[in-house]
């Protein structure tokens, strides 16, 4: 999620509708009191960084973070305010750090950023990364007031190895939606490997996607997209633990993509972050945790940074 707040822009009033604040319902408004600690997304160039809050972190588990206007202008004051700082993460452990440098409101001229047709934002900050090589252009970090991120043990796995496992297991997922084996040869291929704390072995993730996902001819072509996780069982044996499959109009797919891991919630096993995006549509981060064996969806960010609710006009 590289976009400016000018990429996220939408038409957000439409025939017969009005936009609003949102309406929220006594209790939904999260407590800032407790000053619950906030998890952040990191992104952007990295000549002039920006940050936008995820979600909060309350009893260990992510919750979206449901405010009014005011409690909006709170939260910039609490948590995006000038010189607060806040640790980076990448691949499970703390990475340098991010300092604000300036937050939604804190210049009483404008606000950082503003969408066409939208009055209640998502605010966000202008940030400093610190710990990072100046030669990366683009940024993309998890980051967060909390402590988290501890090492899981184990040597890393051969890369010959972790492609030939992951083709394996991507050809039997594949079959499930009539994909043969001659067109997932021709797709992108990329696989990875990483502990998560899910098994004593390392997880892996394998990406499929062909180019017709990039460079598009019309959006009647079709696409082919896979993504496979796949984790040791108490065999000893790799099997999926987790898929994403698209085979299908390309005006209809829905694309994932590894964006990082991290344990979140403190239960000693990582969550793996997917960033996701319909072609056309908005990118939302979708975050995984291990539930009974397998990863499952467990919070889903909104896909666009606008938080006016639409309301249908009275005739």
């Amino acid at each position: 999620m590289v976009a400016t707040g000018c990429d996220k822009a939408k038409e957000f009033v439409r025939a017969g509708q009005t936009s609003g604040p949102p309406q929220l319902s006594p209790g939904e408004e999260l407590d800032l009191t407790g000053k619950p600690d906030v998890l952040f997304q990191v992104f952007g160039e990295s000549s002039d960084p920006r940050m936008v809050p995820i979600a909060a972190i309350v009893g260990g588990k992510l919750k979206a973070i449901r405010l009014s206007p005011s409690g909006w202008r709170k939260f910039d004051e609490m948590y995006q305010r000038p010189g607060k700082s806040y640790a980076l993460y990448q691949s499970g452990m703390a990475s340098g750090s991010v300092d604000v440098k300036r937050g939604m409101w804190s210049d009483t001229a404008d606000a950082l950023y503003a969408l066409p047709g939208c009055a209640t934002l998502t605010p966000m900050s202008s940030v400093k990364v610190n710990g990072r090589l100046a030669s990366d252009f683009t940024l993309e970090f998890l980051a967060s007031s909390a402590r988290m991120g501890k090492p899981h043990a184990g040597a890393p796995m051969n890369q010959d190895s972790v492609n030939r496992i992951a083709k394996s297991i991507a050809r039997d997922v594949a079959k499930s939606v009539g994909i043969k084996d001659a067109k997932l040869d021709s797709l992108s291929f990329r696989a990875m490997a990483f502990y998560t704390g899910a098994s004593a072995a390392p997880t892996i993730i394998a990406s499929f996607i062909d180019q017709s996902a990039e460079k598009p001819a019309s959006i009647a072509t079709r696409t082919t997209h896979l993504v496979v996780f796949a984790d040791k069982d108490s065999s000893g044996q790799y099997h999926a633990t987790f898929s994403h499959r698209i085979n299908g109009p390309l005006a209809a797919a829905a694309f994932r993509r590894y964006f990082d891991h991290l344990d979140i919630d403190g239960d000693g096993i990582d969550e793996i972050v997917l960033q996701g995006w319909q072609f056309g549509g908005d990118t939302f981060l979708s975050v995984l945790g291990w539930r009974e064996g397998k990863w499952q969806e467990i919070y889903r960010t909104r896909a666009n940074w606008c938080l006016d609710e639409r309301k249908r006009e009275a005739n």
